[in-house]
């Protein structure tokens, strides 16, 4: 569901490019949630006739969207697209339901080959199906791959497999390989539509434009919340839910380095720590939102991998930045953090939280290094490092200075840790 308030503001016509059993679908889901957008749909047979159909555009098109990576990729390249424009990205949830159909059937392959998708994503869903992974051959989606490098992928894993099933992406691919192959294809998710348009809406509206430096955000929470929208005036946006407990954050590059102190924390994270068992926000910034995007759900897949509440901003070349989520000057000298908060925040076990309490308490002191957390954990100087970081991206710790003397190299951190 979209903001009320936005949806009012904008008018526009978006054409969109692709095949012609995809862009019925786009229309279907405009239809239902977009109602202020206005469609053009602009069918190809293949994806080589992108650019093309983009160059010999009506004259009211305002943006592009296209149905998958090819054809926008092509349009790019061959310099066409002189206004902003993105495209539908497919999801490991599309792929988890057609393997639920092929297990359904009672179907087993030994090899399956899966082209455009994040190896991550194809591992996630074979796990969530609980099915084997060895067999699985997987072709992401990369700038310059084609229709025939898929096909051609899809004909190798299958040389030699008494059962093997291709799934594509790529219309084309099908059509090439559905002769000789048992091919599935994927279509794209109605969540995935509806953010192409969320996205493709702003772009229209001037809110993105494609030689700007916009920020596309992914925020993933455990639960539905209804006090988002306030927590994230600081950052000038416009948020929209994707589904529940997945929200979408529309904001420029300037708003978010200022409203992080430079891309050095997030309070908004530490807000969002109170409410829920897990928080992750990703923010890409790039010069078009298909760029944007791509960083975006690049720095999410950052945020799961480093724990419970985490925010990550990808750059790009400019590589993928950490966000702690407390300004340590506001943290408060008298505000000691719950263990069971702590806990919840930083993904550490209580026991542990209440052996490192007890060792501040015994101390008569709040400052620590790790190799005085390692002691008290009986844990390994690595992970006692590990462990402050932890507690510092979740406003727990914070480093004060280091040891200068009687050290050897690089000296310690002390770590200021409250806990209470």
């Amino acid at each position: 569901m979209t903001n009320p308030r936005y949806q009012a503001e904008v008018r526009a016509t978006v054409g969109v490019v692709g095949p012609p059993d995809l862009v019925p679908l786009v229309q279907q889901v405009a239809a239902r949630d977009f109602p202020q957008l206005e469609l053009r749909p602009l069918p190809y047979q293949n994806e080589s006739q992108a650019a093309e159909i983009v160059a010999d555009r009506p004259p009211d098109v305002d943006s592009w969207l296209f149905t998958g990576a090819i054809p926008y990729t092509l349009a790019q390249q061959a310099g066409v697209l002189d206004r902003p424009a993105t495209y539908i990205t497919y999801s490991g949830a599309t792929l988890y339901r057609v393997l639920v159909e092929l297990l359904s059937a009672g179907r087993a392959v030994d090899t399956i080959s899966i082209d455009t998708l994040d190896r991550d994503q194809v591992v996630e869903a074979f796990r969530d199906a609980a099915l084997p992974v060895e067999g699985v051959r997987v072709m992401e989606y990369r700038p310059g791959r084609d229709a025939a490098q898929f096909a051609d992928f899809h004909r190798a894993a299958a040389r030699g497999a008494e059962r093997s099933v291709a799934i594509t992406c790529v219309r084309s691919v099908y059509e090439q390989i559905r002769g000789d192959l048992e091919t599935v294809r994927l279509a794209p998710a109605i969540v995935s539509v509806r953010s192409a348009l969320q996205t493709i809406m702003l772009a229209s509206a001037g809110r993105v434009h494609a030689d700007a430096q916009v920020v596309l955000g992914f925020i993933d929470l455990s639960e539905p919340d209804q006090e988002l929208a306030d927590d994230i005036t600081a950052l000038a946006g416009s948020l929209f839910t994707l589904q529940e407990g997945r929200y979408l954050l529309v904001t420029t590059r300037g708003v978010l380095e200022g409203a992080t102190g430079g891309f050095q924390r997030l309070p908004l994270l530490g807000a969002l720590s109170q409410r829920h068992m897990w928080a992750h926000v990703g923010c890409g910034v790039g010069r078009s939102a298909a760029e944007a995007e791509a960083l975006a759900r690049r720095a999410l897949a950052r945020c799961r991998a480093a724990g419970p509440f985490a925010a990550v901003v990808s750059l790009g070349n400019g590589g993928d930045i950490m966000l702690g989520g407390v300004d340590p000057a506001e943290a408060g000298d008298d505000e000691p953090v719950p263990v069971g908060v702590a806990a919840r925040r930083s993904g550490l076990s209580k026991a542990n939280l209440d052996r490192l309490k007890a060792m501040l308490y015994e101390r008569g002191a709040d400052g620590v290094t790790a190799s005085d957390v390692a002691e008290a954990l009986d844990i390994e100087p690595r992970s006692a490092r590990r462990t402050l970081k932890r507690l510092e991206r979740a406003g727990v710790a914070q480093p004060i200075g280091r040891v200068m003397a009687g050290t050897t190299g690089r000296p310690p951190t002390i770590y200021r840790v409250r806990l209470g």
